[in-house]
């Protein structure tokens, strides 16, 4: 038997693809209007949403995997968390998004905490 957490999904995804990756969490009790302001990359108001990002929405958690270092880095600078604002965005709502980045050979990086 193999258990595993959210966070041991994350590394094992980058390591089979080789990829880096960003692991998100959200409160589904938040407004999608504020999650989306949070996370902007998640989508629009307007619809139809990419489905995967509506899915990551209903669920409160998702993956996002990425070619390279500077593109992860980038959306993980978008996400705003406990931390607060960041300096690619400058929401200061109520809604946080957890993030946890990792490295194309499952180490992991950052956290917005």
């Amino acid at each position: 038997m193999k258990v595993l957490s959210t966070d041991s999904i994350l590394q094992a995804l980058c390591r089979a693809t080789g990829k880096f990756g960003l692991h998100i969490v959200i409160n589904t009790d938040d407004a999608f209007e504020e999650v989306y302001k949070a996370a902007p990359y998640l989508g629009t108001l307007s619809l139809p949403a990419d489905p995967a990002c509506v899915q990551i929405y209903t669920d409160g958690f998702g993956w996002l995997l990425f070619d390279t270092k500077e593109e992860m880095e980038r959306h993980f600078d978008l996400t705003v968390g406990d931390d607060g604002p960041t300096k690619l965005n400058p929401y200061d709502g109520p809604a946080k998004v957890y993030a946890l980045t990792c490295d194309n050979l499952g180490v992991f990086l950052n956290e917005n905490t």
